[in-house]
Formats: structure tokens, sequence, C-alpha cells
């Protein structure tokens, strides 16, 4: 199946019939779809003219989208064919790199007739062929330090729900634009993470110091929060963003028997029931699919503990894989199911869909991991229980198999560590103040966003950096 078949219809929607061609949308879907760039850059052309402003803004995500997408997949066959052979086998043939392809290992895509690959494709199949099983490393320090910590949690755990076990941390941020990316003089709006308040889990933030002097922090509750600047660019110069700010988290632990004694039955008429199993497109969709293998899942079980265990573990046996970028991804849950393969926002957004198909609440989050020596983007979830409220997990960190505790084996699907920073409560939503913009990254927010008066700087013209100082 085409990965790309059709078209984020987010952007779509805002392309109304350009110069009187009623099946523009089609038309741009298409050939976005099919790879057919070229064609695609003129048929825009043509449609300039005359078109409005709000049309040349999706003319140019339409073309950003391009421009993201062949960046995406940078290679061609000659170049996958000697990294191949540079990481796995230097007797790799191109018969085997056909193989890979077609099974889904190899990812790759046609871009004007031509085979380009992701640019993480060869990392990939080497965690996705079985045949090469024996190249793969795994860093059974930071597994080991998930165990530890999960028992430490649990152990520490009098009542259900309760936080434990906090963690006091300055963190870091630098995010700096490229000298000359940006015409001297022109602004630079700049948006950095920031920590979400009011949450058990994440308390005492304090913001330390930031530069430039003058920002805008997004209100309490805004969904993906930030902290926004603005500096002008110079010539020759990088432009530089910079925020510190403390925080205290903590872990939280629900055992599962006890929550399934306290869950009472939803009630389907709250607030929080009718918005959290609702679909939202274009991520959270009740595909045939998605909602057949949910239910088949669930099953005749009527406790929401054990639909979502089920669940859980089914998605657990999807391997993890690096992502393409979720901006060029039209519907990231059944991207997975058709690469057979995702990673930590990916996985958490098929699991947050299969349990709202089923009738469950659940909802995004993300942020960063902060274990030592191992801090970096991160998103996981968490699902509503009536009579107890939100309860963490974590898909993607899935069962900590090598314990011989099933409790700590199974702490990701009641229970969060406590090194985690949330950012974002929810997923693709508008920043305070808001991005004029295509954002670089329209679905997550973790490592920053910024644009000048004309148009999105991508991430390819900046780079950021977090220092993390434990208490």
């Amino acid at each position: 199946m085409n990965l790309f078949k059709f078209f984020c219809p987010v952007l779509l929607g805002a392309l109304v019939s350009c110069a009187g061609r009623s099946d523009w949308r089609k038309d741009a879907s298409n050939l976005i779809g099919e790879g057919r760039f070229s064609q695609l850059d003129s048929l825009l052309e043509e449609a300039e003219p005359g078109a409005s402003e709000q049309e040349l803004r999706a003319i140019d995500s339409l073309r950003e989208v391009m421009r993201r997408l062949r960046i995406e997949f940078c290679y061609n066959e000659e170049q996958i064919l000697s990294r191949i052979r540079q990481r796995v086998s230097d007797t790799v043939s191109p018969e085997q790199i056909r193989r890979w392809e077609k099974s889904g290992k190899l990812e790759m895509r046609r871009i004007d007739s031509r085979k380009r690959y992701f640019s993480r494709s060869v990392g990939n199949l080497i965690l996705l062929a079985p045949e090469l099983e024996g190249l793969r490393r795994i860093d059974s320090s930071e597994i080991g330090f998930r165990e530890r910590h999960a028992a430490r949690v649990i152990a520490a755990t009098d009542s259900l729900g309760m936080c434990t076990n906090p963690v006091t941390m300055t963190i870091r941020y630098t995010l700096v634009v490229e000298p000359d990316a940006v015409p001297e003089g022109d602004t630079i709006r700049c948006w950095l993470p920031y920590p979400q308040e009011g949450l058990p889990r994440q308390t005492g933030v304090e913001l330390i110091s930031a530069w430039p002097e003058r920002y805008v922090v997004a209100p309490k509750g805004t969904p993906q929060r930030s902290i926004c600047f603005e500096q002008p660019a110079r010539r020759d110069s990088a432009t530089v963003f910079r925020l510190a700010f403390r925080v205290t988290t903590r872990a939280q632990y629900f055992d599962p028997e006890e929550l399934s004694k306290r869950v009472e039955p939803y009630d389907t008429l709250s607030e929080v029931y009718r918005k959290y199993t609702a679909q939202r497109p274009p991520h959270l969709v009740f595909s045939e699919r998605i909602e057949r293998k949910a239910r088949e899942l669930a099953g005749g079980e009527t406790d929401p503990v054990r639909i979502v265990s089920r669940i859980y573990d089914w998605i657990d046996d999807i391997p993890w894989a690096g992502a393409i970028e979720y901006g060029v991804i039209p519907n990231i849950p059944e991207y997975v199911l058709d690469a057979g393969h995702g990673d930590c926002g990916q996985v958490s957004l098929l699991l947050i869909a299969m349990l709202r198909s089923v009738g469950i609440p659940a909802r995004w989050e993300s942020g960063w991991m902060l274990h030592p020596g191992h801090v970096g983007l991160h998103d996981w979830g968490s699902v509503y229980y009536e009579g107890v409220g939100w309860v963490p997990l974590d898909i993607s960190f899935g069962k900590l198999a090598a314990s011989a505790d099933p409790a700590v084996r199974d702490f990701y699907k009641t229970g969060m560590d406590s090194y985690r920073l949330v950012v974002n409560s929810d997923y693709g939503y508008p920043f305070d103040p808001p991005k004029r913009h295509m954002r670089s990254e329209p679905v997550d927010f973790q490592r920053g966003e910024a644009e000048t008066s004309e148009r999105n700087l991508y991430f390819d013209e900046w780079d950021y950096h977090m220092d993390v100082t434990y208490e």
C-alpha cells in the first residue's frame, strides 16, 4: 500500500479550487502520493496567478512538504547499496535489497520515477530484518535502570496512584539558527518547549533565565506549551535562543488489581468521556481495521483495565524503528499498521486510536525522557478510568521482560517513572502566541519551532540542545 496515498486532509482542506480547477485537491493528493513532484510543481505554477492569499500559503505548504520528503528520502540506489555494504555486509546484493524493499524492511518510495531511500533506512533495516539480529546493539544499562527504578517506585507506593520518588532538575535549552539562514534584519520568532503546570507528577516549575530577555510564556493548560521569543538576524552570525528552568518530577504507579476494583462504569455523557473517545482527524480516525482489531482484542472483556492490557500487549509486539517526520505522514496509526513498525509517538497514537474506538478515553502526552545518560525526545499517553482518573502508560517502553517480578514487567501499563518532562498534554494544538507559517512538526512539540516574517525555518536550518543537571 502507498503510505502517502492520501495527503494530509488538514492542508488540502485549506485548498479551494484554484484557477477554476474543481479537481485541484484530488490532483494534489494523487501527485504527492505517486511521487510525481515535478508534475505537481508545474500544477502549482499554473495555480499561482490570481490565487488568493490563503491559496498561496497552501501552495507554499505543498512545496514545503515536497522539500521535506526529499530530505527524508535522500539516498539513491547506489548510495543505499554502499551504506548497506558498510554497515551490514560487503556481499549484500541488489537482489537482497529488492527483497528487503518488498517486505517493507527497507523504506523506499519513488520520487519522479526514481527510487529514493529513507535517511534512517539502514539503521531501521538492522532493527527489523530477523537475519540481521546479530548486528543489533541493545543498551542493557538503560533497561536495567528502568527495572530498578520501577521496583523502587512500586515499593514506595502506599496508596493507589500516589506520586513518589521526586527528582528535581535544572534544564538548559538552546536553539541556534544557522548563520545567514535568514537575511540580516529579518525578525526570527522562536518557540521553545516549556513545562506543563498543575500536574501531580510535575511541580515547582521555576523560570531561571531566558534569552532574549523579552518573551511570552503560554498560559497554564495550553495543550502544547511554549515560551516564545523574537530577535533580528545578523549577518554572518548565528541567532541564539536560550532558556533555563527548574522542575520537580515524580513517578506514579497504579496497582492493576486494585485499579480494577476501583473502576466504575463510564459516564458516557461526561465531557471527559465524549472528548477523549472521539475521533480527531487526521491521526485519530477509527478506520475499519483499527476498530475491528481493537474489538477482537477486547473480546468479551468488560473491565477496561484488562482491555487496555490486551491492546497494549498486542502493540508491544510491533518493533521500534526510527520515524519519518510526522509532518509528512497522512495518518500515523495507519502508517504503523502498513509499515509494521513505529517509534514512540507513532505506536502511542495507534494505542490511543484503538482504545478510543472501543470506548476507553485515552490521550497523548509528550516531552522528554530525562533518564541520566539517556536524555531524549519521547511520547507516551494516559487512560481515563471512571472513579479513578487519568492513569499514565508508556507503550513504547513495553514490558520490562528481564524482571522476574510481574509487577515490574508490566510497570508501564499503569505507571510512569520519575524522569519525564511533560510539555504537551495533547498533540497538534496551536501555539500561544500563534505561529504564522506551517510548523516543522505539526503533530508533536519538543525540539522547538522557528520562523521569519516570510516563512517557516525547517530542522535543516537550526539545531537544538538540552543539558540536564540533577539536584
